[in-house]
């Protein structure tokens, strides 16, 4: 009998990394496992340090992945197989999507599942998973702790999302302990940088740090704005962006010139809490596959 099948989805974070290295040591064995790290070319480049050396360390062996966008065509995001020497660095898995689907934001959240989810799936169909939602052979792990048991997906059992750190009872202490203990880690420079550094599911708060502390971060997706706000721009202002509120590239970096507010820092208390510039979180709120 063939072994049961099971997809790991690495993200590239901690809580991705104690969850893959749990699995492959619980079910290395007994099951056919497909580890998946599927680059936007936006990651932060500790980011892709991070997965070399637990592919080195740990033996992930994860398939490096990049969406292909077929323009011009009714073509669906298809995947190629990279590594890290050769793994995008300047956005153009992230480009290409944008210039045929118009810029993703809140009201129209496509990036994860046209660059993630669509392109891990074409992968695992390629060997063999059957990706169809009403056959698939294999259950999909998913980095998700049990102190943001929140962002579970609605439509878990539909995709046959598991997650291994809920079930173990992982939280973000247990994660930061277990990678202390490792001979590596991941070296962002803090946490508001996420993988993903200027991604728009960040709080304000945490884009307006970036945009202080490092305004060319905002380069790229100010680039997009201007060359492919226009594609696909349904809405009555004929014209998208990728932040909250309507919000620009541009507008961010305006704000964090002009306005007062206390930064964000890691592990630090906020001296308050507020809707406007806290609503949200880190990249990882919903950029796990079947998020959007």
């Amino acid at each position: 009998m063939s072994k049961p099948k099971l997809a790991i989805s690495f993200s590239g974070g901690r809580s991705s990394a104690v969850m893959t290295k749990l699995c492959l040591e619980k079910y290395g064995d007994t099951h056919e496992i497909v580890v998946t790290f599927a680059n936007t070319g936006c990651e932060h480049p500790a980011t892709l340090d991070f997965v070399r050396d637990c592919d080195q360390v740990w033996g992930f062996n994860t398939v490096w992945l990049e969406a292909v966008v077929t323009h011009g065509a009714n073509v669906g995001i298809r995947a190629k197989v990279v590594d890290y020497a050769t793994a995008s660095r300047n956005g153009e898995p992230f480009e290409q999507f944008v210039k045929k689907y118009g810029i993703p934001g809140p009201s129209h959240p496509q990036c994860t599942s046209r660059l993630k989810t669509e392109v891990m799936e074409n992968y695992l169909k390629s060997v063999g998973f059957d990706t169809r939602l009403n056959r698939r052979n294999y259950l999909t792990a998913v980095g998700i702790r049990a102190d943001e048991i929140d962002r579970m997906s609605a439509k878990q059992d539909q995709y046959r999302f598991i997650y291994p750190l809920i079930d173990a009872g992982y939280t973000k202490d247990m994660v930061l302990a277990e990678c202390r203990s490792w001979p590596f880690d991941l070296q962002l420079p803090s946490e508001a940088y996420g993988n993903c550094v200027w991604c728009w599911k960040k709080s304000l708060r945490k884009l307006l740090t970036l945009a202080k502390e490092d305004p060319a971060v905002f380069d790229f997706p100010r680039r997009l704005e201007l060359q492919y706000g226009t594609v696909k721009a349904y809405n009555t202002r004929g014209v998208k962006t990728f932040f909250r509120g309507n919000r620009s590239a541009s507008d961010i970096l305006n704000m964090a010139e002009e306005s007062k507010f206390e930064p964000y820092q890691d592990s630090k208390q906020l001296t308050i809490w507020d809707e406007l510039l806290d609503l949200g979180g880190a990249c990882s709120d919903g950029c796990e596959v079947g998020h959007d």
